[in-house]
């Protein structure tokens, strides 16, 4: 839509609604019968390959007869639902594809070839002699369509105008065509700031320029916003009437008016945006000057509202709320959380084109990072990435973590300003969880209602979150989401707004700026207890448990851990730093992460070795966190193939063991590394060294064997293979202790 404009006027583009096979060879068959037919027909959709699984769409294996597998493309059914057809071919405008390759990338535009899509060719050229842009003749539609790209809107006054540019959100479209024609009445719910009034507005653009409304201005938009008498049905009603009729409407009684509008929202296709519910009843405005609605009067918009939905209007509904609005009762509910990966790329080099020197800081590598903290929120982004023209990424991201304040100003709106946007929802909750909210700030992405009970449990933590339970807990997060500063995402875990951690901190600071520093050390280090004590009951999961569980888990975690284990190398808190160390080095290897994993061993190496490199007593707090994150390093060395920086590391470890005082603990260690060097020693094929270390490692447990018994030689032998002892080694082991 947003191209067509280099040719108002002279395309007519036609959507269709329902996207069903038989509507289509009905729309094609009318249009040939009246002596126009379509020129171009755009299959906006997905297909499968029948006989195989269905990728994403879940929707399993596909049957059918006939040799060999087929393409099929993917249609509606009438009530919704898949509708496999299968396909010979399908259109795609892959040539441009191939002379314009640049694709959005976190870097910028990337050249890429994915032209190669299949093409039905028509039997003779089709030709457009009449398509022409209402613009200077000496630019080209092409070079048209390459600057739409770039640039915004026109700013007009039109109650549906994007701000800025609108860009990404496919999916959410789609799932609006389908709940619009089917449930109706709509509402778009989720935290301030990820786009929903802007998404709201889009819809009813693509709707009203695509012929699915009867009447272009048949797209009413109603905001709740303070400056109106009230927020009640009435005033509603007399809003759709005056856009719809003429002055003669406002002539009639409520009870007329009302039985008309219901009447046009029944029999004709006309959209109604209701944008700010949340204004109505469940997120009041304390300091506006119109009041929530009454229980009758929320009834009556709640009994409005369900009679479009049960009469199956031609129209829809569509509501924008920062709250569910479960009060509404059924009606169809869609969340809508931050951009995809690739859309927030896409609105970054919209929101960065006008900034030059934007570009150069772009292109370093804590982009990227402020990037994920923003967690594709169109607010933030719109609002914190132009100061990239003035300030480093990593200045950026210092501020929204709260440690330094955000640069710039703003105009104090709850809409335009991203303090002003988290204070109007953070102004809902009570008292008391305000005060205890403040210690998110200090987590990454994920809050968690147990590493908060856990770290309520710790002495010295501030009176604010002292003895809180996790139920308690999860009532104070439930409530933060409820007026959409955190999304739930189940056991206990809330993912939190980009700009939360700024605006608390920042709240934690004013509210008590004397002790604020105090209280924040003192949080923090309890924090690091919380998520030590959290890093065993993980690698406890791992170990024996639900591993699977506990590495979903440190999937939302990783980055918040990561802080923290940071925290403990800074502190010299050994320990802690070993807790946490432990199942990350667990997911590190399952992601695949292994340059994180080495940054983080250089990183305590430094910290626990003297400057000639001598190793701390690997029976200290430091030497075990050495002797784990190196250990492991070997092990990951050897399974990429390393197998020379394996055995240096290996001999490392060795030599350093060979240098502590003897004990079963040193025997232990001494086993898994010639085992190790052994496993390396076969690796390359040298059968005779491997020999040599196998038999070193095996008189090891023999020993402990004999001293501490089968439990102690099954350890050693977990830690290196990974496996339990197998019952042949065990009976080797038992008949040379009796013997």
């Amino acid at each position: 839509m947003h191209r067509l404009e280099a040719v108002r006027g002279n395309v007519e583009l036609v959507v269709l609604r329902p996207p069903t096979l038989q509507h289509l060879r009905d729309l094609l068959a009318a249009a040939r019968a009246e002596g126009v037919p379509f020129q171009v027909v755009h299959f906006d959709g997905h297909g499968v390959l029948a006989g195989r699984p269905a990728g994403g769409a879940g929707w399993g294996p596909l049957m059918f007869q006939g040799p060999g597998p087929q393409g099929v493309l993917v249609f509606e059914k009438p009530g919704g639902g898949a509708d496999h057809v299968p396909a010979g071919a399908v259109a795609a405008g892959r040539r441009r594809l191939a002379e314009r390759s640049d694709r959005p990338s976190p870097k910028g535009p990337m050249p890429l070839a994915d032209w190669a899509v299949p093409v039905h060719y028509a039997r003779r050229d089709v030709r457009f002699a009449g398509l022409r842009t209402e613009r200077r003749a000496e630019v080209s539609l092409d070079a048209m369509l390459d600057q739409l790209r770039v640039r915004g809107d026109d700013g007009s006054q039109d109650a549906l105008a994007p701000v800025g540019r609108f860009v990404g959100r496919d999916d959410l479209f789609y799932t609006l065509e389908v709940a619009a024609r089917l449930q109706h009445v709509v509402v778009l719910h989720g935290p301030g700031g990820t786009g929903k009034t802007e998404l709201a507005k889009a819809f009813g653009r693509w709707w009203r320029d695509t012929g699915g409304v009867d009447q272009p201005h048949w797209v009413i938009w109603h905001s709740f916003e303070p400056g109106v008498a009230s927020f009640g049905l009435d005033g509603l009603v007399d809003a759709i009437g005056t856009h719809v009729f003429d002055v003669r409407f406002s002539r009639l009684d409520p009870a007329e008016k009302r039985r008309l509008v219901t009447a046009v929202l029944t029999d004709h296709r006309l959209m109604l945006i209701l944008d700010n519910l949340e204004s109505v009843h469940s997120m009041p405005d304390p300091a506006a000057p119109t009041p929530p609605l009454g229980t009758g009067e929320r009834e009556q918009l709640k009994a409005f509202l369900g009679d479009l939905a049960a009469a199956g209007p031609a129209g829809a509904v569509l509501i924008t709320s920062r709250s569910p609005e479960h009060w509404l009762g059924d009606v169809r509910r869609v969340e809508v959380g931050g951009l995809t990966a690739g859309e927030a790329i896409e609105y970054a080099d919209v929101l960065l084109a006008p900034y030059p020197d934007a570009m150069r800081r772009r292109a370093h590598r804590s982009f990227a990072e402020l990037m994920q903290w923003l967690d594709g929120h169109p607010l933030s982004m719109r609002l914190t990435l132009p100061h990239l023209n003035t300030t480093d990424p990593q200045t950026l991201l210092a501020a929204l973590h709260g440690g330094t304040p955000l640069p710039g100003g703003d105009d104090g709106g709850r809409l335009t300003s991203l303090p002003a946007c988290i204070a109007y929802s953070f102004t809902h909750l009570e008292p008391e969880h305000q005060r205890a909210l403040p210690v998110v700030a200090l987590f990454h992405g994920v809050a968690d209602a147990q590493v908060l009970a856990l770290l309520s449990q710790v002495d010295g933590v501030p009176d604010q979150f002292r003895e809180i339970t996790a139920e308690a807990w999860g009532l104070i997060l439930d409530r933060a989401a409820a007026v959409g500063l955190l999304t739930p995402l189940g056991a206990g875990m809330y993912r939190i707004h980009s700009a939360l951690p700024a605006f608390l901190a920042a709240r934690w600071r004013a509210n008590d700026p004397d002790s604020y520093h105090t209280q924040t050390e003192l949080t923090r280090s309890a924090l690091l207890q919380a998520y030590a004590a959290f890093g065993r009951w993980l690698a406890n999961q791992i170990r024996s448990g639900d591993a699977g569980l506990a590495f979903a888990i440190l999937a939302a975690h990783w980055r918040t851990m990561g802080t923290q284990l940071g925290y403990a190398i800074e502190y010299g808190r050994w320990p802690e730093a070993l807790a946490i160390a432990v199942p990350l080095r667990s997911f590190w290897d399952v992601q695949g992460l292994s340059e994180e994993a080495r940054a983080w061993t250089d990183r305590v190496r430094l910290a626990v070795e003297t400057a000639d490199g001598t190793v701390p007593d690997l029976d200290t707090p430091a030497g075990a966190l050495w002797l784990f994150l190196v250990g492991e390093q070997a092990n990951s060395q050897i399974s990429a193939g390393q197998l020379d920086l394996a055995e240096r590391t290996y001999r490392e470890i060795l030599q350093t063991l060979q240098q502590q005082p003897g004990s079963p603990q040193q025997q232990r260690r001494l086993y898994v590394s010639y085992h190790q060097l052994g496993r390396v020693a076969q690796e390359r094929g040298n059968l005779d060294d491997a020999e040599d270390w196998y038999r070193q490692s095996m008189t090891i447990l023999q020993e402990l064997a004999g001293e501490l018994g089968m439990d102690a030689v099954d350890r050693a032998w977990r830690t290196a293979t990974g496996r339990p002892l197998p019952p042949a080694v065990r009976d080797y082991l038992q008949s040379k202790e009796t013997s």
